[in-house]
């Protein structure tokens, strides 16, 4: 029975995640070691909450409408009350929806804060298409036309690499890397981001694979959405990449975005964005921020 054990457990470890430098296989860059390929160019796919990505939505218009217009039967009018948020897509606090209340375009572009809708949290979710590549081996770009945007993915020092202890048939996991900034970055739109492969080994009828994880920190104070909803600069971004193909040979990127922002968010807030690769760039057009 300890064999068997043992055995399945081995086969386990060959499909645990390792680091971006490869604790143990030498100091391969982030570029050698990628399970996945995220490079050329990519279209975001509005399939969901057309109204606040594809236009801006009216201010306090939380994605259920404009505060007061829609009755949920047996609860009442949404976007009223002490937070005009409740049950709507966003889990905002009373502070953090009092303060979307207060969005005005005219002051963002006054103080010249055009580009609060297209920080690292807000980039994602606009009708933009993006371009991926390599800068050097241990620095990937994701670059968005949609405001002329460039974020700028460092891949991290090594995390520690799970390990089997035969022993006593235990499977011990990888343990994370802690995200910290160098001393002196300052907060910005696409804030510092740190970078980190998913990487399944694979073996037999399994296939190397994996995904990206990025973190996001020393962020400006920006909008998830372009009607002003509010994150805080202390609002930690947390990313994964993945790339499927589907049956008809198309490629798509599958992006799950994670939010932690006690100061506005009630819990961290989960959503998940489609990018569809394109065959050139001929559709990149670099745009301007714009406040409205």
């Amino acid at each position: 029975m300890r064999s068997a054990l043992a055995l399945a457990l081995a086969c386990l470890a060959g499909l645990t995640t390792v680091d971006a430098q490869g604790r143990g296989r030498g100091s391969a860059p982030a570029r050698a070691l990628a399970p996945i390929d995220l490079t050329g160019y990519w279209t975001a796919v509005i399939t969901e909450d057309w109204h606040v990505r594809m236009l801006t939505a009216p201010r306090g218009d939380f994605g259920v409408g404009e505060p007061g217009v829609i009755e949920n039967p047996g609860v009442g009018l949404l976007g009223v009350g002490p937070n005009p948020s409740a049950r709507s897509n966003i889990p905002y606090n009373i502070a953090g929806a009092q303060a979307a209340m207060k969005w005005d375009p005219a002051r963002d572009e006054a103080e010249g804060s055009a580009c609060k809708a297209y920080g690292a949290p807000g980039i994602m979710r606009l009708p933009t298409h993006l371009r991926i590549g390599w800068q050097d081996d241990n620095t990937l770009t994701l670059e968005a036309d949609a405001g002329t945007q460039t974020r700028m993915f460092r891949f991290g020092p090594p995390a520690d690499s799970g390990r089997m202890d035969f022993s006593n048939a235990t499977y011990v996991p990888p343990q994370p890397v802690r995200v910290e900034p160098p001393a002196g970055v300052a907060p910005s739109w696409q804030g510092y981001s740190v970078a980190t492969w998913n990487i399944v080994q694979g073996g037999g009828v399994v296939e190397r694979g994996g995904s990206l994880k990025v973190v996001t920190t020393r962020l400006r104070p920006g909008y998830y959405w372009k009607n002003g909803m509010p994150y805080t600069g202390n609002a930690v971004l947390t990313e994964h990449f993945r790339v499927m193909e589907l049956p008809d040979k198309s490629r798509w990127i599958r992006l799950t975005q994670i939010v932690e922002d006690p100061e506005f968010l009630t819990q961290p807030w989960v959503v998940n964005y489609a990018f569809k690769k394109l065959p050139d760039g001929s559709r990149w057009n670099p745009t301007p921020c714009s406040a409205k």
